[in-house]
């Protein structure tokens, strides 16, 4: 059994506490189990049961073998419900069979996500996967599970072992020093893009070093590493501008903080991209057109393929992968015979695709086919649910620890460039964002709220003095948070349970009231996301 020297049981600052030898409740500890099933799906991970599968990651075998792994729900989303699949294919992506499932609880609290699958130096297959309860990254694990068989249809797994706190995205990287290296994140988290280390293979791993994204760029980390040709290492991360960068000169023991990279992006671009060194020695970089503005879901579109020549100063070439409306999340290999395979997802929640596609890098490298390697839009899985089906209700917290809700004096919000509208159902709730109203409160009937950004700093005005209100996830299930700052403003918690605001079956979006009673001209700030209320 693989055995690791990172502490499981002490999670790092601004994480919740939990102490070894200790009780505490569940299920704060159930995400810290081993997941009860392992093993070939069973009828509930049907694709005619899934209402949500994507973010997919791709590896191929020394003998050709693909492998492609992702997450689903049965319950619709990023949610409680959330496991993970594993399918292969042994006649190069032509017919998929769906072989493991990794499912923590059924549809309990833990979820599975985030997966990524990896051909290791040493012919072992990897598979790697998130594990947590709500969706603080911080209060998560990364999981690991091994074979010596990657070229078998249904190879014999080692057990799942838990590596570290955090989440990996991206893929590892085995350094020219023979060091293997995990890019993990908690997110959120101040240093959250760590460098996670073993010297022995794989069978120990250690914190060497981390970067610090600023708060005002931080969202979901999801890094990757590259080791340049002068031996600097090159972090790569994700933020709300786009791409991050940072360099580290001594082996990832000290990272600068993070700033914008000069790499060619879209506009807000902020999702997950693709870089690998290629059997070349030249780069490859795998993103959306740089031409394009992202600033909805549904923009993420034009997923391209570049190639650097010089280590990353500049970048040529753009295969068009899939011009498609929402198709995101990048991952894959080169395999030995130099063609690049790169798996996406498309429209997780509609069509619930997973592709793949396949082409060299002189194909990258000129912008259009030239090679008959090219194949484009290859179907891996397509979910296929339709209809209503019986699911467990997720629970709302009840706040009991909450203040009574006050109404009188009604106090009122404004902004600058936010207007006010009625809070009803079917309200557009974001400027930037096409969520609407889903659940409404009787108690929170009448009141109305300012329409702005999901994210960035805000600064709201007390218009007129009297109580007002901010509607936040709850930071164990959201890093954007903002009860901790809206508690040192002054607010206290309302005691009215959770509101289901918007995608009701995903818990990242149930909402807890706070209050505050507000003076005329004071303000507010807001640096995440949260809905300000108030009765006109």
């Amino acid at each position: 059994m693989m055995r690791t020297n990172l502490a499981i049981c002490a999670f790092l600052a601004g994480a919740v506490a939990i102490v070894c030898g200790e009780e505490a409740p569940e299920p704060v500890l159930a995400f810290l189990a081993p997941p009860q099933h392992v093993g070939p799906p069973l009828a509930r991970h049907a694709p005619t049961n899934r209402r949500f599968q994507g973010i997919s990651s791709m590896a191929v075998s020394p003998g050709g073998r693909l492998w492609v792994t992702w997450y689903a729900s049965e319950f619709g989303g990023e949610d409680h419900g959330n496991y993970v699949v594993l399918a292969t294919s042994g006649d190069n992506g032509r017919i998929w069979k769906e072989v493991l499932t990794i499912d923590p609880d059924g549809d309990g609290g833990v979820r599975a996500f985030d997966p990524e699958i990896w051909m290791g130096p040493d012919g072992k297959l990897r598979l790697f996967w998130a594990q947590a309860f709500g969706m603080d990254g911080a209060v998560a694990g990364v999981w690991i599970m091994e074979t010596a068989e990657p070229e078998a249809e249904n190879p014999k797994w080692g057990p799942p072992v838990r590596v570290t706190d955090g989440i990996m995205m991206c893929k590892p990287l085995v350094l020219s020093t023979g060091e293997w290296v995990l890019p993990v994140s908690t997110w959120g988290r101040e240093f959250s893009s760590k460098m996670v280390v073993s010297e022995d293979r794989g069978r120990t791993w250690t914190i060497r070093g981390a970067a610090n994204v600023p708060r005002g760029d931080r969202q979901f980390d999801e890094h990757m590493f590259i080791e340049r040709k002068d031996g600097s290492l090159w972090l790569l991360v994700r933020t709300r501008y786009g791409i991050g960068e940072s360099i580290s000169t001594d082996r990832g023991r000290n990272w600068p903080e993070v700033t914008p990279s000069a790499i060619p992006q879209p506009l807000n671009h902020a999702t997950r991209f693709f870089t690998t060194r290629l059997a070349s020695g030249n780069l490859l970089h795998v993103t959306h057109d740089p031409a394009i503005t992202i600033t909805t879901m549904a923009e993420r579109s034009r997923i391209m393929a570049y190639v650097s020549t010089d280590d990353g100063k500049t970048w040529g070439g753009g295969l068009l992968l899939d011009d498609r409306r929402f198709v995101t999340y990048p991952d894959g290999q080169q395999a030995a015979d130099g063609t690049i395979y790169i798996t996406y997802d498309r429209e997780r929640h509609g069509a619930k695709e997973i592709l793949f596609a396949a082409f060299r890098e002189e194909d990258a490298a000129a912008g259009k086919p030239v090679s008959e390697a090219v194949r484009l839009r290859q179907l891996v899985s397509k979910a296929t649910f339709v209809g209503e089906a019986p699911r467990r209700p997720v629970a709302v917290n009840a706040n009991s620890d909450g203040v009574p809700l006050v109404k009188t004096p009604a106090g009122a919000l404004a902004g600058e460039g936010f207007e006010s509208a009625a809070f009803e159902l079917g309200a557009l709730v974001f400027t930037d964002r096409r969520y609407t109203i889903d659940e409404m409160p009787d108690v929170l009937k009448g009141a109305h709220f300012l329409r702005m950004p999901i994210f960035g700093k805000k600064t709201l005005r007390c218009v007129r003095g009297g109580m007002v209100y901010l509607l936040t996830p709850a930071p164990e299930n959201n890093i954007h948070s903002q009860s901790k700052s809206l508690i040192d403003q002054g607010f206290e918690k309302v005691q009215l349970p959770e509101t289901r605001l918007f995608e009701i079956r995903n818990q990242r979006n149930f909402c807890t009231l706070y209050q505050k009673s507000c003076a005329e001209g004071d303000t507010i700030t807001i640096d995440g996301w949260a809905v300000p209320l108030f009765w006109p």
